[in-house]
């Protein structure tokens, strides 16, 4: 038995198929006003950019901390660099300055985002020392509020 609608009794076959044509062509109409086409000006649509927050001014204090901390970085690469394998201790210098980097990123509250490009920063300095990248690994924050951690406080950039 076929799907096709059968035509009523009443109607002749030529009308049904001059009112399918109809919707078709209406069908087709309605379709290519909807490019636009470039030929009418629609009003321009006005489009709000996303809403964030305010980027975070820091103050003195947050800027020394990351240009103390990135200067331990520095040093930690240099102490680094002419290591080729891994080892538990690391290189000489290495577990004392790793200890003096994270005196000088606890020193202040840092917003979460810096605190943790500066300790992801100094991972990769550290990656052939295993005790150095575990002392790292302690302190990096889980979800962003580690008791223990200065982050477990309220800031101005919190």
């Amino acid at each position: 038995m076929s799907r096709l609608a059968v035509p009523a009794a009443g109607v002749a076959p030529s009308a049904t198929g001059a009112a399918f044509a109809l919707a078709v062509a209406l069908l087709a109409f309605t379709a290519a006003g909807c490019g636009n086409g470039g030929r009418h000006s629609a009003a321009p649509a006005t489009v709000t950019p996303p809403r964030s927050s305010a980027p975070c001014k820091l103050d003195r204090a947050q800027r020394r901390t990351i240009a103390r901390s990135l200067a331990d970085i520095r040093r930690l690469r240099r102490i680094q660099a002419p290591m080729r394998t891994f080892s538990q201790r690391g290189a000489p210098n290495q577990e004392v300055m790793t200890g003096k980097f994270l005196l000088d990123l606890s020193s202040t509250h840092l917003p979460l985002n810096v605190f943790a490009h500066l300790l992801h920063l100094a991972k990769t300095a550290v990656g052939l020392c295993g005790a150095c990248s575990q002392g790292l690994e302690a302190d990096e924050p889980f979800l962003g509020n580690r008791a223990g951690t200065a982050h477990a406080q309220e800031g101005p950039c919190g």
